[in-house]
């Protein structure tokens, strides 16, 4: 018995600890949620293991003159004789021989400087894919953290309309009990609770769904409960569009990568044009030892013998000049790879410009919607309430009633769905310009935003 008491409290102590830390939520901050998904990805180490490589490359540019070198040995075991013809197969110990030879080898051409530069230029190139695979990667988990709050509000309003209909269906069931309600009014009443317990219970699958993603995006364990942290202020942004593009176009990432695909095109002519028309200077040195050459032949016990030569090659090629020829032709086709990579410049440049413009534009005009927006929920709160004092005197039926609420739902949540959309376009903006989005706030509200208009998400 003692033993069974004791199992019995151990179980109980254990149950009464897990309950409590099962239920308990991961309190999770903005930044912390950003620093999570920049550890956890992938695709960002991935993007480190090539941006190491190419550091590496560009760090021993004396790779692309170094010198061939190579060392060779050799044995002759079976010296020269006849197989089938006159005198017949003999095998001669005297003349074996063997053989030892190093060989440098080095090539000069104007090429190499341009070669060494897109070496470089592959770096920078790489370094600039990584830090907007890491700017893009925080964009989006701020997008997904400020949308799970969005969503995790307007779960809390629409439990708020559940909670406000079982009042009434609660009321209703007595009034009903007792003569005093139609079966209409109640099957009205029983149909907004489920009309009510439907919406939240979509709401809440959706909420699930998109944390779920969230928490893979984090490297967390599914099923972990979110306690959201941070506050991001909703206010105007007051910017001058083609001031913004003069400063900080030239710094958009894709307009840099345009360019140095720009660049790495002209060093690949260069080293094109260089390779196929330019002299090519060749020194060449070779040592070897081993058995002599010349002279009586004792085998392998002939005593060792070496040699040392070298030599200065100038090769001047003819035919890249000759118009027409395959390597004029692949001179043309350079060339024509530079004038389409500059037009593709100039088509970026375009769209960054009208991208930028468009942006602004919307912000502005999402910032007039979301003033309305809460005006709209302000009215609605207010008229939720006289409507309320209405029904309770019996003088505003319960459909009216019901109306108005659905309507305070409805501006709430537009509202919601507003500030998010503005938050997305104030990231969407700051990743066009390639700056960081609370600068931009700071540099955008220079006048500041009216107090009754200002919010903020919690």
């Amino acid at each position: 018995m003692n033993r069974n008491r004791f199992w019995v409290f151990t179980f109980l102590f254990f149950l009464l600890h897990a309950i409590p830390a099962a239920s308990q939520a991961v309190t999770l901050g903005l930044e912390e949620a950003v620093q999570r998904a920049l550890d956890q990805s992938l695709n960002l180490r991935k993007e480190a293991i090539d941006l190491a490589q190419t550091e590496y490359s560009a760090g021993r540019l004396w790779s692309e003159i170094f010198p061939g070198i190579s060392l060779s040995a050799g044995l002759d075991l079976l010296p020269r004789t006849p197989l089938f013809t006159d005198p017949g197969f003999s095998y001669n110990s005297d003349e074996l021989s063997y053989a030892l030879n190093l060989g440098l080898r080095l090539e000069l051409n104007p090429s190499l400087s341009s070669s060494m530069r897109r070496i470089e230029l592959a770096y920078r190139a790489q370094l600039l894919r990584y830090e907007d695979a890491r700017k893009q990667l925080e964009i989006r988990v701020i997008k997904n953290f400020l949308d799970l709050i969005t969503r995790k509000e307007n779960l809390a309003y629409l439990k708020e309309s559940l909670d406000l209909a079982d009042q009434k269906m609660t009321t209703d069931r007595i009034a009903r009990e007792n003569g005093l309600l139609s079966e209409l009014a109640w099957l009205n009443s029983r149909l907004s609770v489920e009309t009510a317990r439907y919406n939240l219970s979509n709401a809440q699958g959706s909420y699930q769904n998109a944390l779920g993603e969230f928490l893979a995006l984090l490297g967390m364990d599914a099923g972990t409960d979110i306690d959201f942290q941070g506050t991001i202020e909703i206010t105007p942004v007051l910017l001058d569009p083609e001031q913004l593009i003069l400063e900080y176009l030239p710094k958009r990432p894709d307009i840099i990568m345009r360019r140095q695909i720009i660049e790495r095109l002209e060093l690949s002519r260069n080293v094109t044009t260089h390779t196929s028309r330019s002299p090519t200077l060749e020194l060449g040195t070779q040592w070897r030892g081993g058995s002599p050459t010349s002279g009586p032949r004792g085998g392998l016990g002939d005593p060792f013998t070496d040699s040392v030569t070298g030599s200065i090659t100038l090769r001047v090629p003819i035919d890249p000049w000759i118009p027409g020829t395959r390597q004029n032709q692949n001179i043309r086709a350079a060339n024509a790879e530079v004038e389409k990579a500059r037009l593709d410049l100039q088509d970026t440049e375009t769209q960054a410009k009208t991208q930028i413009r468009s942006l602004i534009s919307n912000l502005r005009n999402t910032w007039e919607s979301l003033e309305i927006a809460l005006l709209r929920v302000e009215f609605a709160e207010r008229t939720v309430e006289a409507t309320d004092e209405g029904f309770r005197n019996g003088t505003v039926e319960f459909q009216e009633l019901e109306d108005r609420r659905k309507d305070l739902l409805e501006a709430r949540q537009r509202l919601l769905e507003g500030e998010l959309f503005y938050q997305s376009l104030l990231l969407d903006l700051a990743a066009a310009l390639n700056v960081e989005w609370k600068t931009l706030t700071r540099q955008g509200a220079g006048e500041g935003p009216r107090p009754e208009a200002s919010r903020s998400i919690q």
